[in-house]
């Protein structure tokens, strides 16, 4: 049904730039950087399939000029190229060729700014969410913008909905990343005159529907859960208090969301994260059933700059190389109350809530950030790590194997070290704090 199969796909977002607040912008990643980044992700990931999702490539950056996206940032080109979309397709094309990467965008079909081209557009055609006195409102503020919420119906039956998503895939190769984030696509209560919420749900879903027959699966945000109180504080009632009265509305038409919040413990055994996969499960949940890391945070100028590695690492061995295990297994209950909770699958795996330990039939695979576990995508293949280091004897899940050749894992790709004997199924491995090695594994 879906372009992508999300639990087994790296899903991640790389900030580019956002408004100066001056009419300029501020740019975090330029192309050179946003393919030195990528570059050196793959090889930390050891060419894992993976999502990119851009944001702030539009305009002045993140959050400008909605509901228009038709211009690529000129800031972020590359001195080399003579357009700022001649940069981004060779980005694009580049990251599938080189770095196992689908490359798309990040935008949002919900907001709309009076300083973007299609505002009055949008105005005339009553598009734009209503109070109670009929007039459009805006309900938050973003770059010192005032930020008013689009109707789904009358922007469907105008047609505004379409062209705009035809006029972005004239722009850019979306068809063939098959795949768009959209950020906080909530559904709004519009109040006079009136749209329902369930209408609403059901221009949402034709929204949705529209990209599909193109090819795109659309991911999202949040878990959405909307209903008649919905009207109540445009939302927040609902999604923050009264979120167990109602079912994941945009379930089947979502295949991957970058919080999986809120869910409810019948919804963690029943589709996370085959129907409904992460990003990342928020709270105890998401220490013991892991997700997609982010990445976005670690990239940002500001924060870890070019330190990111190492900590870079630490996630994809203790975070989605465990999700990528599990989520390749068949589960079969989820067990206990509180820190007890644990799940347990067909094939004998339990993965605990305390210490955040995996075991298989009783063989420990990992506990907290000491691990060795296989790679789902990488046939043959095991991943240690070790936030702080550690010397032991791993038992092996699979006794098939006889050596195995040792990989220390660098962001320039896996550096040879040694060949280790596979003795009963058990190897010694000598991990140093915040290493992560590779294991072939040979018959």
């Amino acid at each position: 049904m879906f372009k992508h199969d999300y639990t087994k796909t790296m899903m991640m977002k790389l900030f580019m730039s956002r408004p100066d607040g001056k009419g300029g912008t501020v740019t975090e990643c330029d192309f050179d950087r946003a393919d030195d980044i990528l570059r050196q992700a793959d090889a930390l990931t050891l060419g894992a399939p993976k999502i990119l999702y851009l944001v702030g490539w539009q305009y002045n950056g993140h959050d400008d000029r909605y509901p228009s996206f038709f211009e690529v940032n000129p800031a972020l080109k590359s001195p080399g190229d003579a357009t700022a979309p001649e940069s981004m397709l060779r980005f694009i094309n580049k990251a599938a060729e080189q770095y196992n990467t689908v490359v798309s965008v990040h935008i949002n079909f919900s907001d709309a700014y009076e300083n973007s081209p299609l505002f009055e557009e949008y105005r005339s055609a009553g598009a734009l969410i209503r109070n109670s006195k009929g007039e459009p409102a805006a309900i938050e503020e973003y770059n010192g913008q005032p930020c008013y919420k689009i109707s789904y119906k009358e922007e469907w039956e105008s047609g505004l909905f379409q062209r705009r998503v035809d006029k972005l895939l004239e722009l850019l190769p979306l068809r063939e990343a098959g795949t768009i984030h959209a950020d906080n696509f909530q559904c709004f209560v519009n109040r006079k005159p009136s749209v329902s919420i369930k209408t609403m749900q059901a221009y949402r879903k034709k929204m949705i529907d529209y990209l599909a027959e193109k090819g795109i699966d659309v991911t999202s945000e949040f878990s959405y859960r909307e209903g008649p109180l919905t009207r109540v504080g445009y939302g927040a009632l609902v999604r923050d208090l009264l979120w167990r009265l109602y079912p994941l509305n945009t379930l089947g038409q979502v295949p991957a969301v970058w919080w999986a919040d809120k869910l409810k413990r019948r919804e963690v055994f029943e589709i996370y994260p085959e129907k409904y996969a992460g990003g990342l499960l928020k709270g105890e949940y998401g220490k013991f059933l892991y997700g997609n890391i982010h990445g976005e945070d670690l990239w940002l100028k500001n924060n870890a700059g070019d330190g990111w590695q190492k900590e870079f690492l630490r996630q994809f061995a203790a975070i989605n190389v465990p999700y990528f295990y599990l989520a390749s297994l068949k589960k079969e209950k989820l067990s206990g109350r509180g820190k007890k909770m644990r799940m347990v699958y067909t094939n004998g795996t339990v993965s605990y809530l305390r210490e955040q330990k995996i075991a298989n039939n009783g063989v420990l695979m990992k506990a907290e950030e000491n691990l060795l576990l296989p790679l789902a995508f990488k046939e043959d293949a095991c991943l240690a790590y070790s936030k702080n280091g550690y010397k032991r004897l791993w038992q092996m899940p699979v006794f098939k194997y006889n050596r195995a050749l040792i990989y220390d894992i660098t962001p320039e790709g896996p550096k040879f070290l040694e060949e280790k004997p596979v003795v009963l199924g058990r190897i010694e491995l000598d991990v140093k704090p915040g290493q992560a090695l590779l294991l072939e594994l040979k018959p």
